[in-house]
């Protein structure tokens, strides 16, 4: 998870620092609020303050973005790991100096440009069009006290975006460039490659008593008991509580009349078609011979041949013996080319020739069910349900503020659960693969994960899991895990000791093959030697052409195309799924012309990005060298 977080803050790092996100620098009461009404200065750019309200504001949003990215898996300890505080500041003191040089070279963003900005943002339209209060409300959602303050922020933004825009796109590539990445990216190679398999070793190799015994002394690491532990738990289920939870009828009636207009059944229409599949990589000549049926077809039901029999002679789709008969369907079930032809015919029409994904259709309207508004009695159960949910929610919700605040006032969950008279469960030892089997934690990897890398005495807090319910855990006690003895674990040191014997015979061999593939051809190394031989499809550097080839590991790529074109074979032997692979470049395939005068547009963007990036981080370094930055890390520390 820590990967994919680091992932995050780096590409958001990226969009911040070039001001494709807006960090807002108008304050409304939310961080005096937080701060106690006591500004301090958390950094400063040449004596010029940059204040701790402003830097919560632009941390929070920065918070709420990983909250949004990762779910369940967020946590603010996650976010301390990966260094977000300290990169959210140094992306406003970035904005500060970025603006400064905006300013000094005179960079402005006119009104009119803001304006249609703004009034071209998706989010502020409504049925196509600008929507004054839409704007209005999310623009305050945002943080923002007025429109105005939004496109004050916004505006600045554009200063900032104009001047990266000015400095990447300055970045000079050659057309020799673009000549050399496209052939280094669309080379295409045949590659063979003969494999040791440990497998085929394993079942000759012995292992003795005494290499056993070795091979655990050397990795007792490896056999050791899981951690477990005894837990106690509350949980609070909205499904549990909502079985002995009624609904006044009066309320399903008052529930009915303030939904009707969503309590619709929509229209349906039936349809029957006749299919000539065509499959979506099939060559110019099967779609031609596929086009010729079904004009055929078309043909034959124009002179008034019945559509059900002709369905049954030419149709390809599964519908045959029922005359090409679909049923009722209602509008986006079906994919969109044939959806949007049945919901434009007249019932009884026949349509033209429509063209899916599936191949050539002919489709004829037979039935058309208008929407109708679904009656009290044929909803009342569903809506019985719902409110039990909603109030269950509701009361579950509740209950677990009351037992957070009990868990304030005692020092452990079990005198906090008979404060409330709420039911406790003892729980374990159990173990991680263990608990899996347990109700409690079956469904929510999230917060199992958090109460194994909890301590025996941490705080206690009420989480709501992944299914709605609410649990608090108190971790009473950890079994640490210990190594296992010998004599419990000899099975798998067994086979272990065995597995890394056939592997060290498997790479010796091939390794002496490889001396001998200097001057013998792979193919006649494998049948020499017994040894299966696997060969590539043509691909390229990244694997394309050929990804369904599991030897084609990017090691192998690597070290393949890394070889110049006058050499036949990988100097080293490389580990593979299958085993130790001697890899070879059979035929060499140079990209070509064609192809280039498709992808140099493309390509020079990308090398242009790419450098122009690397322009405005060095760009980047050398102002803030000529600036006095001075941050407060008494300040930062606090949040």
């Amino acid at each position: 998870m820590l990967e994919n977080i680091r992932n995050h803050a780096q590409s958001w790092l990226a969009k911040l620092i070039l001001g494709g996100v807006a960090l807002s620098f108008v304050l409304w009461g939310v961080g005096d609020y937080f701060l106690g009404s006591r500004v301090q200065t958390i950094a400063e750019v040449d004596g010029n303050p940059i204040s701790d309200s402003v830097f919560y504001l632009a941390y929070e949003r920065q918070l709420n973005i990983y909250r949004s990215a990762l779910g369940k898996s967020f946590s603010k300890k996650a976010m301390e790991s990966v260094g977000l505080k300290q990169k959210t500041l140094q992306t406003l003191i970035n904005r500060h100096l970025v603006l400064d040089e905006a300013k000094t070279m005179g960079l402005v963003a006119p009104k009119s440009v803001l304006l249609a900005r703004v009034r071209a943002t998706p989010a502020f339209l409504s049925a196509g069009n600008f929507d004054s209060r839409r704007y209005e409300i999310l623009t305050q959602n945002m943080g923002f006290r007025t429109p105005a303050d939004y496109e004050t922020n916004l505006r600045l933004d554009m200063m900032v975006d104009a001047l990266q825009k000015a400095i990447t796109g300055s970045a000079a590539v050659t057309d020799a460039e673009v000549r050399e990445r496209f052939e280094n990216e669309y080379e295409k190679r045949e590659l063979t490659a003969l494999i040791v398999r440990p497998e085929d070793i394993k079942s000759s190799i012995k292992i003795s008593a005494k290499d056993a015994r070795s091979y655990y002394d050397s990795h007792k690491n490896s056999y050791q008991s899981p951690l477990r532990l005894k837990l106690t738990a509350v949980v609070i289920d909205p499904a549990a509580i909502a079985k002995g939870m009624e609904v006044d009828d009066a309320d399903i009636k008052a529930a009915y009349e303030e939904h009707k207009a969503q309590l619709v059944q929509p229209e349906t229409r039936r349809a029957s078609h006749i299919l000539v599949r065509v499959s979506k990589n099939a060559d110019a000549n099967t779609r031609k011979l596929a086009r010729a049926k079904i004009e055929k077809a078309l043909k034959q039901i124009q002179s008034g041949k019945a559509f059900s029999a002709v369905a049954k002679k030419m149709s390809d789709d599964t519908t045959t013996k029922k005359g090409g008969d679909l049923g009722y369907f209602a509008q986006g079930a079906m994919v969109p080319a044939f959806d949007q032809a049945v919901f434009s015919m007249k019932k009884g029409e026949t349509s033209g020739i429509v063209k899916t994904q599936f191949g050539f259709h002919i489709i004829r309207l037979t039935g058309i069910k208008p929407a109708r508004e679904k009656p009290l009695d044929e909803v009342r159960n569903q809506l019985r349900q719902q409110l039990l949910r909603t109030k269950a929610d509701e009361e579950a919700y509740q209950l677990s503020q009351d037992l957070d605040d009990a868990l304030g006032r005692e020092d452990n969950l079990t005198a906090a659960a008979a404060s409330l008279n709420m039911k406790i469960r003892e729980i374990g030892p159990v173990s991680m693969d263990e608990a899996l089997a347990d109700p409690l934690f079956a469904k929510d990897a999230g917060f199992r994960s958090q109460i194994f890398v909890t301590q025996p005495g941490a705080s206690i807090d009420v989480t709501e899991l992944a299914d709605g319910r609410f649990a608090a855990v108190e971790v009473l006690k950890r079994h640490d895990p210990a190594i296992l003895p010998f004599a419990k674990v000899t099975k798998a040191v067994y086979a272990a000791a065995r597995q890394q014997a056939a592997n060290k015979a498997a790479r010796q061999q091939a390794e002496s093959l490889l001396k001998d593939a200097a001057h013998t051809p792979l193919s006649q190394l494998g049948q020499n030697h017994g040894q299966a031989i696997y060969l590539s499809k043509q691909v390229r550097s990244n694997g394309v052409g050929d990804k369904d080839a599991a030897w084609l590991t990017s090691a192998v790529l690597r070290a393949a195309f890394f070889l110049a074109p006058d050499q036949k074979v990988v100097d080293h032997v490389l580990q593979v799924p299958q085993g130790f692979a001697v890899v070879q470049v059979k035929r060499v395939i140079a990209a070509n012309d064609a192809e280039f005068a498709k992808q140099k547009k493309g390509i020079r963007s990308e090398l242009v990005r790419s450098r122009g990036a690397v322009r405005f981080t060095r760009w980047m370094a050398s102002v803030r060298a000529r600036h006095a930055i001075k941050i407060y890390q008494d300040v930062l520390a606090r949040f």
